[in-house]
């Protein structure tokens, strides 16, 4: 069942910002339909208990090829957005919890995402991405064992005794040092094959991992692939790189590594995963991804989907391009918006884009490339049009390309 927003609204009557909990609720539960909002009493280490909203449900995570659907319960403090959400994963009877340096044996989840959270960069979406790049690396739950009557199946022992963010309501101590025991005491039985208890889902497609080949130029350093994937500017660079003496290589030597200039004019967000599964047909897997796209975006829905997709999408290329770098670059300012919105609502929301994106980018370990002295105010760097770069623009564009790059190969 799908909850409308007044409805939501009278859920979390008694919330601080429940206008901000709502919308993200909306947003959240949009991406995910399987998390659905429920009102329950939740209970804190001082004994004291209070209602609060939590998302419970399951999200898919690729592990090893297969994606599965780990079932989670994010509980939203009444001071949300201004305090992380205290978060859980829920193991069904069939599945043990798995403990790690990310899950106690309660369940409870630690994330430096959750220990750093700030709004308005931190939100539910940022975070459930977190959440399935670190669970597909080490998954939080394993399948029950076949086991005799004589060894009761493990009990979760309730709500979290514990937690490691700041500024929550009191009772709550500070994260504990080391690592918490397996009271379990079942060993570590491997994650589930797809037959397993939580079945591989049937509509989310499923990308087989493809280790990247790299060629061995000399006998000491291999040669690293360079996919530059983009609109117009990215189009426009690759020829200009050709009339330049650095040509296409950027002045990068070929046996260090070699780039594939994938531009194209007028391109989108949305054709960004086709583009790159398309290429990834005939091209070795990329060493470093770098990505400069989302100006033609901009002004077509609210600034807040955009980054939504953007983020959802970093999240499925750091599943398919496992050993890949990931590199933001930021969107350049314009003289001229083609969208019929006012220039300075344009500016902002690219500000607040490149700067939502950025902080996401690098928590999730890649990189930014800034383009600091591309500015319109700067004479000779942009097209008469206003809205591409001149010669001059582009040859600078290209130098931060090569900068970049460089302190990556």
């Amino acid at each position: 069942m799908a909850f409308s927003e007044s409805q939501l609204k009278k859920m979390l009557a008694k919330y601080k910002y429940r206008d901000l909990a709502v919308q993200e609720t909306v947003n959240v539960t949009g991406q995910y339909k399987d998390l659905k909002p429920v009102m329950d009493n939740y209970v804190f280490n001082d004994g004291s208990s209070r209602e609060l909203m939590s998302l419970t449900g399951t999200i898919p995570v690729n592990y090893r090829g297969n994606i599965y659907n780990i079932p989670i319960c994010l509980w939203l403090l009444d001071t949300y957005p201004f305090n992380p959400p205290i978060c859980f994963v829920k193991p069904t009877s069939s599945m043990t919890i798995k403990t790690g340096k990310h899950v106690d044996a309660n369940g409870r989840i630690y994330l430096p995402y959750l220990h750093e959270w700030k709004h308005p960069q931190s939100d539910l979406i940022g975070l459930i991405q977190v959440m399935i790049v670190v669970f597909g690396e080490e998954p939080p739950v394993f399948s029950r064992p076949t086991i005799s009557a004589s060894y009761p199946p493990y009990q979760p022992t309730g709500p979290p005794n514990t937690s490691y963010m700041p500024g929550m309501p009191s009772g709550i101590s500070p994260f504990p040092p080391g690592q918490p025991p397996n009271p379990s005491g079942y060993p570590g039985y491997p994650y589930p094959a797809p037959s397993g208890p939580f079945p591989a889902t049937t509509n989310t497609p499923h990308y087989p991992s493809q280790p990247p080949v790299t060629t061995v130029a000399d006998g000491r350093r291999k040669q690293k692939q360079v996919w530059i994937c983009g609109h117009s500017y990215v189009f426009w660079a690759e020829k200009r790189a050709l009339e330049r003496s650095f040509g296409p290589q950027l002045g990068i030597r070929l046996e260090d590594a070699k780039l594939h200039w994938l531009g194209k004019s007028g391109m989108v967000w949305d054709q960004l995963v086709p583009i790159l599964l398309h290429t990834r047909r005939r091209l070795t897997d990329p060493d470093i991804l770098v990505i400069h796209l989302g100006g033609n975006d901009l002004g077509t829905a609210s600034n807040l989907d955009v980054i939504n997709r953007m983020k959802k999408d970093f999240g499925l290329l750091k599943q398919i391009f496992k050993n890949t770098i990931l590199v933001w670059s930021n969107i350049i300012p314009r003289k001229v918006w083609t969208q019929e919105i006012p220039h300075k609502v344009m500016e902002r929301s690219r500000r607040i884009l490149n700067e939502e994106m950025g902080y996401f980018i690098q928590y999730i370990g890649g990189t930014v490339i800034q383009h600091d002295l591309l500015v319109p105010d700067s004479p000779g760097l942009f097209h008469l049009d206003g809205v591409l770069l001149s010669q001059s623009g582009t040859d600078i564009f290209n130098l931060d390309l090569q900068s970049a790059l460089e302190t990556l190969i």
